[in-house]
């Protein structure tokens, strides 16, 4: 195994107000090498040397553009190449972390398969453990101790407007929203010889932090390492135990 500091992560940047500064505030602390990935960059993905590709948050497509119907799409003879382009990326051996819009789009690449449901509200969220044992949890589960009606604790993570997945296979969601573990917030899977994931809130953030601007100096919640761990598990790296 490559050790932690060696992981290459591109950022994909949508454009030039893409809200990119938490994500390099956690790869700087994590020590991991990153570089911007621009949509026109896309298509040379697979020579771009990169182990893992970040979907930030924002409000964007690859392979399609975004409309008010998800089922309906429409898209550019260079959103179809960009697509493509990702989808080979990933499963050729790539690893593909989304988060927020970037978790929709690895679910319309088809990289985990899963329905969708769009519901707005920005605030702390409480994930639950759903495959605690998972890479993905590690130093993120943690056990209820002294309690009778659950096993796992549950994690607070802000959440602005992300997905609520309804997976097609069980054995890839993570963790959810919700104790009846229905409603999805964290998935996972093998795509070929390639990993995706699928993250609906904001690890990166910090508690108050739900705005656009500034990045807030506050210390990153606990849940953060979710993101660490993802990246990692997605580039077919080590997820070390937690401290």
């Amino acid at each position: 195994m490559k050790s932690c500091n060696r992981l290459h992560v591109g950022i994909f940047v949508n454009d030039r107000n893409a809200n990119i500064l938490r994500f390099i505030r956690c790869l700087t602390f994590w020590g991991m090498r990153f570089s911007p990935v621009w949509r026109d960059e896309l298509e040379s993905l697979p020579a771009s040397g990169i182990d893992v590709l970040l979907l930030p948050g924002g409000w964007y497509g690859i392979g399609r553009v975004p409309g008010q119907d998800q089922y309906v799409v429409s898209a550019t003879a260079a959103d179809k190449r960009q697509g493509a382009a990702v989808r080979r990326f990933v499963r050729n051996g790539g690893g593909l972390v989304g988060v927020c819009a970037g978790a929709f789009n690895v679910v319309w690449l088809g990289l985990i398969d899963a329905d969708i449901s769009r519901t707005s509200g920005a605030g702390i969220h409480s994930l639950e453990m759903v495959q605690a044992s998972h890479p993905l949890l590690k130093g993120v589960a943690r056990r209820a101790v002294g309690r009778k009606d659950r096993r796992w604790q549950a994690v607070p993570v802000m959440r602005i407007s992300g997905p609520v997945f309804f997976p097609k296979d069980s054995q890839t969601l993570i963790a959810s929203y919700d104790w009846e573990q229905r409603l999805g917030a964290v998935l996972a899977a093998d795509a070929d010889r390639g990993r995706a994931v699928a993250v609906s809130p904001h690890p990166e953030r910090t508690e108050h932090d739900s705005g656009l601007c500034e990045v807030p100096l506050a210390p990153l919640m606990p849940v953060a390492v979710l993101l660490r761990n993802a990246l990692l598990w997605a580039a077919h790296r080590e997820v070390p135990a937690p401290k």
